[in-house]
This record gives C-alpha cells, sequence and structure tokens, in this order.
C-alpha cells in the first residue's frame, strides 16, 4: 500500500526554505576559515568577493590565524636551490617524519640569489642578491613575488661595509618597514613611501652570528648587542658588555634592555634571542651542558625577567663526538610542551614537566638552512 501526499505537501518538503544569516554571522564564518578555503569562495558571489577583499576582514583573518601557528622551514639541496616548507605546528606534533614532498603548500623552489630576510603577518620578505631589490611574497595565495619594491645602494665610501636586515610591521602608521643596519649606519625603508631613511645610530652594535637576525615584537626588533661598538663575540668579553638592543618602528629610536641579575657568567656560544609565549625570550648553553631559556614577561621591565627553562642536555642527547645546537620553535599555551630544532635536521618535542623527549620529527635527504615563524594570512604584496 503505497501513500500519496497532496501535491501542496510534496513541494513543502522538496523545497527547503531559504535561510539567510546575517551579514556579521557570514563574516564571523568566513574569518574562521584558512586562505585556500576563502580564495575559492570569492568566486561564490560578488558580495562575498566583496567581504573577502576588504581590508577589515583581512585584518580579522589575521588576528584569528595568528592561533593557529605554523614554522616555515628552509631547505637547501646540495647548494643548489632552497625551498620552503610550511608545517602547522600541530602537523609537527602528529608526523613522526617529514619527507622533502610533504608541505601544507606546493615546494617552492627560491633561485639560488634570493636570501629570505625575514616573515610578519603572512608576507615573506626577499631580497635579490644581484640587484639588491626588494619583494614581497604570500605563500597561502600563491601569487608570485611582487615587483621590485625598493633597493638598497651602498655609498662609495661604504662600498665595503657589511649590511644585515631586519622586516616587520609598523602597527602605528600601518606600514611595512626594512631595517638596515651595520658598525657604521642604521637605515630604515617604509614601503608605500619608498625611500630610505637614516636614523640614530645603535651604541652598542648587533653582533655578527647568523641566528642573531633580530626578533619582532611589541613593535620593535629586537638583538642582543655588545657595548663598545665590538662586532665579533669572543671569549674576551665579558657579560656586563652584553645588552639587547631594541629598536620601536613607530618612533624609530631605540633602547637598551638589561639582562637578569643571575645570568653572571658568558657562555661559551652568543645567547639568541626569541619570541616564545608572546613574550621576549633568550637562550644560551652553559659551560657544564645546560641548556638555558629566560622570558622577559613584561616586555621592557628588567625586574620580569625570569628562568623558563632549564635541563641538561647531556642526559637526554647522545653528544658523544658531535656538538649540539638547539633552536626552540614554539612553546604550547600551557608552557609544558616544547618544539625545538637540534643539529640543523632534526625537530624534537620536549615535556619540560617530565624533562624527557616525547617525540622525534626527523627531516629526510635535505638540509634545514633556516626557520621562521609563519602565519597564513590575506595580506597582500601590494
Amino acid at each position: 500500500m503505497s501513500i500519496v501526499l497532496p501535491s501542496n505537501s510534496r513541494h513543502k518538503i522538496n523545497t527547503p526554505s531559504r535561510v539567510t544569516l546575517p551579514e556579521d554571522l557570514i563574516i564571523e564564518i568566513l574569518s574562521l576559515l584558512n586562505v585556500e578555503s576563502l580564495t575559492q569562495l570569492k568566486c561564490v558571489s560578488k558580495s562575498w568577493n566583496s567581504i573577502i577583499s576588504d581590508s577589515f576582514f583581512v585584518k580579522m583573518h589575521l588576528d584569528k590565524s595568528s592561533r593557529i601557528p605554523h614554522v616555515g622551514l628552509f631547505f637547501s639541496h646540495h647548494g643548489k636551490f632552497v625551498s620552503l616548507h610550511i608545517f602547522p605546528i600541530s602537523c609537527l606534533l602528529e608526523n613522526p617524519y617529514i619527507f622533502k614532498n610533504y608541505s601544507k603548500y606546493q615546494l617552492m623552489k627560491l633561485r639560488p640569489f634570493y636570501n629570505v630576510i625575514g616573515s610578519c603577518n603572512g608576507l615573506i620578505c626577499l631580497l635579490s642578491s644581484c640587484k639588491n631589490e626588494f619583494h614581497l611574497w604570500n605563500p597561502a595565495t600563491n601569487v608570485p613575488f611582487s615587483e621590485n619594491l625598493g633597493s638598497f645602494r651602498l655609498s662609495f665610501q661604504h662600498k665595503k661595509t657589511y649590511f644585515r636586515f631586519s622586516f616587520g610591521y609598523d602597527n602605528l602608521t600601518n606600514k611595512y618597514k626594512l631595517v638596515a643596519f651595520s658598525s657604521k649606519e642604521v637605515r630604515v625603508f617604509t614601503f608605500g613611501h619608498n625611500v630610505w631613511k637614516n636614523i640614530q645610530f645603535f651604541s652598542a652594535y648587533p653582533y655578527h652570528y647568523r641566528k642573531n637576525n633580530g626578533v619582532y615584537l611589541s613593535n620593535s626588533f629586537n638583538w642582543f648587542a655588545l657595548l663598545n661598538n665590538k662586532c665579533f663575540y669572543n671569549k674576551d668579553l665579558n657579560v656586563e658588555q652584553l645588552v639587547i638592543i631594541s629598536l620601536d618602528l613607530a618612533t624609530e629610536t631605540y633602547t637598551q634592555f638589561q639582562l637578569p641579575r643571575e645570568f653572571d657568567e658568558l657562555p661559551y656560544l652568543p645567547p639568541i634571542v626569541c619570541k616564545l609565549l608572546d613574550s621576549l625570550c633568550f637562550y644560551h648553553y652553559t659551560k657544564d651542558g645546560g641548556f638555558v631559556i629566560w622570558q622577559m614577561k613584561e616586555f621592557g621591565v628588567k625586574k620580569s625577567w625570569t628562568k623558563f627553562l632549564q635541563f641538561d642536555y647531556h642526559s637526554l642527547f647522545d653528544c658523544s663526538g658531535c656538538t649540539v645546537h638547539l633552536l626552540p620553535l614554539h612553546v604550547f599555551e600551557n608552557g609544558d610542551m616544547l618544539i625545538l630544532e637540534i643539529n640543523n635536521g632534526h625537530l624534537i618535542h620536549y615535556n619540560r614537566r617530565d624533562n624527557e623527549v616525547v617525540k622525534t620529527t626527523y627531516i629526510i635527504d635535505i638540509s634545514l638552512s633556516a626557520s621562521i615563524p609563519y602565519v597564513e594570512s590575506l595580506v597582500s604584496t601590494f
């Protein structure tokens, strides 16, 4: 026996009623999606395209995306090219191995004459070493490098001067800035204005060390530096000569941060500034095989320095016949779990509470040459 519904009833069942969501709710839902999905959803309608392209939405999405940390790993392969893989931190916890063909984004090969300056708000700043031209690149949007946004030229009297660069964002002027500094001068380049400006020279010079490239935090760049304008870290120094230089990107003036009083012995390797738990930190090795991380809980306040972590790496790793080099990449919110890079090849997951290595992530067949924090964003490269 079959039941036949009236035609008007069939129509009501087969045709769902149209549900209209408030625009504010649509914006909130869209802001939680990743860049790849948002790029596809631009095609849904002119209205959605307008929402996703709006500068307010781009900033809103960036704020939410910042809570989902990524790490960018740059690899060299037989010295022929440098490639970038971007991994969500959660991926590093889930996968015991990282193969050279795995990445959240497609493998990106950078031509050898591009140097990576840094990353900020999802943009990576590149310097072409042959022409000294600067480009910006957003890997998430899959848009090619920007056109030349500026160049760096040395005056005749500075032809032999070695400059280093840092890239960041000035929240007060909404401008991206590039800082170039040497032992003799400091310059600031503002994207959009596209001009270089000389500013006050540092009284303490950020010493030469490949990992002392500066940390962007609280609208400032921060480097370890040596008083008396010394350039190189060596055993003849004393602890009193070490400071942290902090350059405010809004005022383009700098201050010096003193180190914690308990930091009273010069490490045999240079201490390195880093950013962990949204705080300014630095790490170093002790002469008896200890690895220490200090955290400045209140930015710029010397009294807020605290010893965040200390462990004996000899008890955790087989150090026979080799030197251990550690780089902290991420600390989870509860502070108990850290991800550290070890010896430019492996990533370890360290449980601070139990003082043990929980897992090791292996990077295979490629040499890790650099790592940078990364945030997925819709920010344009101009």
